[in-house]
């Protein structure tokens, strides 16, 4: 046997006996399938078989299209109908208590109704407006509060001592005046601060002088000698201690009783 002979049988026995590189998944395809990017993840037919089956799976489920601009209202009652939407507005439980009549309730479910709201969204509001109403009216009752204090504070500062009877003639010249059906307005008209009518400074500083033009007299149960308020002692004293009165002149007979007269008065300041 010649020497080229031997190593051609040689190389062909290095050849046979080498194994063969394991041809990858993807490589196994066809080749128009090979560059596919949806079939990169899977790198053997069970991964690709197991997508398979879950995706023939969701082919029967339900499905629920998206909503789209050229829709018509069929098409959204349709849409609302499957997503939970009830048969009729009377469907839905809202307790909204007392801070909104029947018919703005069934206008308010019906409009829920027609934007296809489903009934776990409506109790949703309907708690929200609870929630703040409460908190609205929380807020309001502060407010009320806070201004009948602070009337209360102004007319005691104004009247002094005199409070408590300038309320008592302001009401009494009301009942007067406008009769005890007259008087249920004070406790029905409500002002934009919370306040009563009755409540507001003004109107009961109004009415109190008016029980001074009717007189103490005509107003049942009032003490026909008034109490000083400290403008009107103020204006006393003034007038009591002018520099060419008794009050600064100690020989006048009566510079006594004009120094006792001024320290009663200022006792109403």
């Amino acid at each position: 046997m010649s020497e080229e002979a031997i190593q051609d049988t040689g190389s062909q026995e290095v050849a046979g006996g080498a194994e063969a590189a394991p041809v990858g998944f993807l490589d196994s395809l066809p080749e128009d399938l090979r560059g596919e990017p949806s079939l990169r993840t899977f790198t053997d037919p069970a991964s690709l078989a197991k997508s398979y089956v879950n995706a023939q799976r969701m082919i029967g489920a339900d499905k629920i299209a998206k909503p789209g601009k050229s829709w018509t209202d069929d098409q959204y009652n349709e849409f609302y109908n499957s997503v939970g939407r009830p048969e009729s507005a009377d469907a839905y439980e809202m307790n909204l208590g007392d801070g909104m009549n029947e018919d703005a309730i069934s206008g308010l479910k019906q409009a829920m109704w027609e934007a296809g709201l489903q009934p776990r969204q409506v109790d949703r509001i309907a708690r929200f407006i609870n929630e703040t109403g409460e908190t609205s009216k929380a807020d309001a009752r502060s407010r009320s509060e806070s201004a009948v204090y602070e009337s209360e504070q102004a007319l005691r500062q104004e009247f002094g001592q005199a409070y408590e009877q300038r309320i008592g003639m302001a009401q009494s010249a009301a009942r007067t005046l406008l009769g005890e059906k007259g008087m249920d307005m004070f406790e029905d008209v409500q002002l934009s601060d919370g306040r009563m009518l009755g409540d507001h400074p003004e109107v009961i500083k109004m009415f109190s002088a008016l029980a001074e033009q009717i007189g103490e007299d005509n107003l049942v149960g009032e003490p026909t000698e008034l109490v000083m308020t400290p403008n009107e002692a103020q204006s006393r004293i003034t007038e009591m201690t002018r520099r060419d009165g008794p009050y600064f002149d100690k020989m006048h007979p009566e510079h006594g009783a004009y120094v006792d007269e001024v320290l009663r008065l200022r006792e109403y300041l």
